[in-house]
C-alpha cells in the first residue's frame, strides 16, 4: 500500500493495525490535505458480514458531524479493496495516554477530558447511534488535552432494519468495558455507551482497568454482571467524593439505575463545578512566627552538594534503566558519586552537616548502582545493536527495516510479498493479483485465438488451431494431366500457387493418382483459399482460379490441353 495511489490520495506509511483492518497515512496529491485511510484488510473481501459491517462504519461516521468525532471525507470501493478516508488527529489513545503521561489524573484534568467526551456521545445518541465499544483506546488525546472519538466499526443507528450485524444475543465490544446486559447479549441502548464511559473515566481517575487483573473472560463476566467496582479511593484516595459518587451511578447493573442521557451524567459533573471554592488562607507567616525587631532569624547550615548528589543520583538511577539514555545516566551517576563523596567530606570538616550524611550515603549507593545498571544497559544496547537479529533472517535489527518479521537481504530484512504466488514477487510483478509467468513480468500470457495454445507457443497465433503449435490441421491438393486429353503433347508444366512456384508435373494419368503421387504437384498447406496458375515449357498458360483446401482433405485439379 505505501506509495501506491487511491483516487487522489498518495499513502505515506503505516499508521496502525487492528483486527479488521490497517489505517495508513495518506496526503492529497493536488491539495496537500494529510489524511487517515482505514483500509478493509483483502482477505477479508470475500467475507460478506465483514464488508457490511466496514460499510456501516461509513454510513455511521457520514451521520456525524462533531468538533470532538473523526470526520469522514470520502468512502471508496473498487476492485482493489474498501476504505474510509477520514480526518487525521495527531495525538496519543487514551489509555496510552494514562499509561505514560499522567497516570491517575487529577480532578482539574480528568473532568474537562471527560466532558468533551460526553458532549461528543451526546450528540452521537441525539443522532440515533450507539457506540457499543466505547474503550480508552477509540479515544484520542491531542496535545491540548481535546478528546477526539474514532472506531464506529459496531456502531449502529438506533432503529435500523440491519438485524443481521446486531441482533440480540450477539456479544460486540471490548470485554474490559462492556456494560452487563451487553455481556449477557441482551438488546443495548445508549445508557450501555453509558456504562462504559463510566468504566473510562474510573480508569482515568484511579490509573488502572479494574478487570485487567483477572485471568479469564469468564471472571470478567461474571465480576461485571454481578459485583460492584470497588470504590476509586481505595485505589487512588485523593478521588473526590462527588466524583466517586458519580461514577456509581453512571456503573449501575440495572440500566434505569444509571444516568439516562450523557446529558445528565454532564450535569452532575457541570452541578459541582459550580459550588465555590473556599476561600484561600493567608500565608502562615505573614500572622505568626515573624521575627521582631530584636531577634534575627535562626539560619541552618545547609550541605547543598549532598542533595544534588541525591537528586544526580536518582535522575542517573531512571536513565538508566532507559536506552540509548543510559549513557546521560551514566554521567549522572557519576556526578552523584562525585557530589555524594563531597558531601561526606563536608560533613566530616563540619559537625553542623552531621545530619545530612544520611543524604550524601543515599547519593553516593544510588549513584553506583545506577552506575552499574547503565553499564549493564549499555553493554546490552552495544549488542543488541551490533549482533541481536530478532527474526533470525541473517540481517543484524540495526540494519533490518522490519527487525520483528523475517525478511529478504535484498528488501532491507522486510518479507518479499507475492500476493498471486505465481513465483514472482510484486515488487517485479506486473499483475500482482493474476497468476502469471516469470518470462512475461509476472502475468499470464495471452492466447489471441482462443484454441488452448498462448500465443509464445502458438506458432499461428490469430488463428484457432488443434495441433499441438495451435495451428489448424493441414490439407493437401494435387495438380495433375489427364493422358486421354493429352495426345502426344508432351510439354512438362509448372504450377504456382499465390504467384510462388510450387513445383512441375512431369507425368499423366488417366485417373486421379491422389495427392502425393510421382509426378504430380502436391501442395499443402493450412485451409483456406488459395489462387492457382500453371505454365507450359512452350508457354502455354492456365490461367487457373480459386482452389479450396481442408483440414485434412486432399483436393484434385485436373488439367487439360486444348
Amino acid at each position: 500500500m505505501i506509495g501506491k495511489s487511491i483516487l487522489n490520495y498518495e499513502v505515506k506509511s503505516l499508521i496502525g493495525e487492528g483486527g479488521m483492518g490497517s489505517v495508513y497515512l495518506a496526503s492529497h496529491i493536488q491539495v496537500n490535505r494529510t489524511v487517515a485511510i482505514k483500509s478493509l484488510l483483502p482477505q477479508f473481501m470475500a467475507n460478506q458480514e465483514i464488508k457490511q459491517r466496514f460499510k456501516n462504519e461509513a454510513s455511521t461516521l457520514a451521520h456525524l458531524q462533531h468538533p470532538n468525532i473523526v470526520g469522514l471525507f470520502d468512502y471508496i470501493e473498487d476492485e482493489t479493496g474498501m476504505y474510509l478516508v477520514m480526518e487525521y488527529v495527531e495525538g496519543i489513545p487514551l489509555d496510552d495516554f494514562i499509561t505514560n503521561v499522567t497516570g491517575p489524573m487529577p480532578e482539574e484534568r480528568a473532568v474537562p477530558i471527560i466532558k468533551e467526551i460526553l458532549a461528543a456521545f451526546s450528540y452521537a445518541h441525539q443522532k440515533g447511534i450507539v457506540h457499543r465499544d466505547i474503550k480508552p483506546a477509540n479515544i484520542i488525546i491531542t496535545q491540548n488535552d481535546g478528546a477526539k472519538i474514532l472506531d464506529f466499526g459496531i456502531a449502529r443507528l438506533l432503529g435500523d432494519g440491519n438485524h443481521n450485524l446486531t441482533k440480540t444475543g450477539t456479544q460486540m465490544g471490548t470485554v474490559f468495558y462492556m456494560s452487563p446486559e451487553q455481556v449477557q447479549g441482551k438488546k443495548v441502548d445508549i445508557r450501555s455507551d453509558i456504562y462504559s464511559l463510566g468504566v473510562t473515566f474510573y480508569q482515568m481517575l484511579t490509573g488502572v482497568n479494574p478487570y485487567k487483573g483477572l485471568t479469564t473472560e469468564y471472571e470478567v463476566y461474571s465480576r461485571i454482571v454481578k459485583e460492584d467496582l470497588p470504590p476509586p479511593q481505595e485505589i487512588y484516595p485523593g478521588i473526590p467524593t462527588y466524583l466517586s459518587t458519580i461514577l456509581k451511578k453512571a456503573l449501575a447493573k440495572d440500566p434505569d439505575d444509571r444516568f439516562q442521557t450523557c446529558e445528565e451524567f454532564l450535569g452532575a459533573l457541570e452541578a459541582k463545578a459550580n459550588i465555590s471554592a473556599p476561600p484561600v488562607a493567608k500565608p502562615i507567616q505573614n500572622q505568626v512566627n515573624q521575627p521582631s525587631n530584636h531577634q534575627k532569624p535562626i539560619h541552618k547550615k545547609s550541605n547543598g552538594i549532598a542533595i544534588a548528589g541525591l537528586v544526580m543520583g536518582i535522575l542517573g538511577l531512571i536513565l538508566s534503566f532507559i536506552p540509548f539514555a543510559s549513557f546521560v545516566g551514566f554521567l549522572f551517576c557519576l556526578l552523584a558519586i562525585i557530589f555524594g563523596a563531597k558531601g561526606l567530606s563536608n560533613v566530616r570538616k563540619n559537625q553542623e552537616l552531621k545530619s545530612s550524611k544520611g543524604i550524601s550515603n543515599a547519593g553516593l549507593i544510588i549513584g553506583i548502582i545506577g552506575l552499574l545498571i547503565s553499564l549493564i544497559v549499555s553493554i546490552g544496547l552495544i549488542y543488541v545493536m551490533n549482533f541481536q537479529d530478532s527474526d533470525n533472517d541473517g540481517i543484524i535489527n540495526t540494519r533490518d527495516m522490519c527487525p520483528y518479521e523475517e525478511g529478504d537481504y535484498m528488501n532491507d530484512g522486510c518479507p518479499v510479498y507475492d500476493s498471486d504466488n505465481d513465483g514472482v514477487t510484486d515488487d517485479y510483478d506486473e499483475c500482482v493479483d493474476e497468476p502469471g509467468s516469470s518470462e512475461n513480468y509476472g502475468c499470464p500470457w495471452p492466447d489471441s485465438d482462443g484454441d488452448g495454445v498462448i500465443d509464445k507457443d502458438d506458432t499461428c497465433p490469430e488463428t484457432p488451431g488443434d495441433d499441438p503449435y495451435g495451428c489448424p490441421k493441414e490439407g493437401s491438393f494435387v495438380f495433375w494431366f489427364d493422358s486421354d486429353e493429352i495426345g502426344n503433347w508432351d510439354g512438362n508444366v509448372s504450377i504456382y500457387i499465390d504467384g510462388e512456384y510450387a513445383g512441375q508435373i512431369d507425368e499423366w494419368y488417366s485417373d486421379n493418382p491422389g495427392c502425393g503421387s510421382n509426378g504430380c504437384v502436391t501442395i499443402t498447406r493450412t485451409p483456406g483459399y488459395y489462387r492457382w496458375s500453371a505454365q507450359s515449357e512452350n508457354g502455354s498458360e492456365w490461367e487457373g482460379g480459386t482452389i479450396e483446401i481442408s483440414a485434412n482433405g486432399c483436393g484434385d485439379q485436373q488439367l487439360y490441353v486444348y
